[in-house]
């Protein structure tokens, strides 16, 4: 999967949670800060790109920086293909 690819999959996915559209989110939005979602919508945002980006997250792996930007999401999951 290329990164674009993923990056239209994190992209879809927050966008199917926040109920808005794909195009209006940038990578460099804040997961937190400027998109609004919580700590229980992070987790259930991270089952969902796991099934779609055919991935496993290691909880214990997984640093808050990982999770501040769309960017740095895409670029952690890039990292475990």
């Amino acid at each position: 999967m290329t990164r674009e690819q993923t990056v239209q999959i994190v992209k879809q996915v927050i966008a199917d949670y926040l109920k808005v559209n794909k195009n209006e989110l940038l990578e460099q939005d804040e997961l937190f800060e400027k998109l609004g979602i919580d700590s229980s919508g992070i987790v259930s945002l991270l089952l969902d790109i796991e099934v779609k980006c055919m991935v496993e997250f290691d909880m214990e792996d997984l640093q808050p920086e990982h999770l501040s930007t769309i960017d740095s999401l895409v670029k952690y999951i890039q990292q475990l293909k």
